[in-house]
């Protein structure tokens, strides 16, 4: 695990260069740069997105970045926050300007199955014992997205091992992660399990 105890020392560069040695470290720039973002992204969609939305657009730019430092060729020209505010600008943009602020991201964001043609996602349930393990690739792919899901940061990873490996109910993930009701939870368990879906299949697909 990556030592957070001085990372308050680290410029943007240094810590780029741990997060090569060791993606942990990932978790600091979701930490150092998660509510310049989310207040960034308030302003920009003046209610049209909530918090929960919000953040899922915060972690898939943070796995947008992960990725673009593991592909090797990354430079960082500017700041992480500066870099990262500008990545939830084009996907905000490009869902709000399709939706013209009247439709809820995550129906905006899914729209058809042009980019899904074997139908990929229907694999991943609530249930993985519906995975057919013996498809290595297939089951490569989830483990791959799980692990950079878990090196973005966030809620998404948690939820899912916990829901999925450890069998907790959806009143006990309400109270494990505060939201208000179990159907938030509920709500909250798609949008990270159709964000997996779509890394794996990603993952597929390279």
């Amino acid at each position: 695990m990556a030592d957070e105890t001085h990372f308050t020392s680290l410029n943007d560069q240094a810590l780029l260069v741990k997060i090569k040695e060791n993606s942990d470290y990932l978790g600091i720039v979701y930490k150092r740069c998660k509510a310049n973002c989310l207040g960034f992204m308030r302003k920009m969609t003046n209610g049209a997105l909530n918090d929960y939305e919000l953040e899922d657009v915060f972690q898939d730019a943070n796995i947008i970045l992960y990725e673009k430092i593991v592909n090797g060729d990354f430079v960082l020209t500017a700041s992480f926050q500066t870099y990262l505010n500008a990545v939830c600008r084009f996907q905000l943009l490009n869902t709000l300007g399709k939706s013209k602020l009247t439709t809820d991201f995550q129906d905006n964001s899914d729209d058809g199955d042009d980019e899904n043609p074997n139908g990929y996602y229907s694999s991943i349930t609530d249930s993985l014992d519906g995975v057919d393990h013996s498809n290595e690739a297939q089951f490569l792919a989830i483990e791959k997205a799980l692990e950079k899901m878990k090196a973005a940061g966030g809620h998404c990873y948690e939820l899912l091992t916990l829901f999925w490996y450890h069998k907790k109910s959806m009143n006990e993930l309400t109270t494990e992660f505060g939201y208000n009701n179990s159907d938030t939870t509920k709500n909250q368990k798609a949008r990270c399990q159709k964000r997996l879906e779509k890394l794996a299949y990603n993952e597929l697909n390279n």
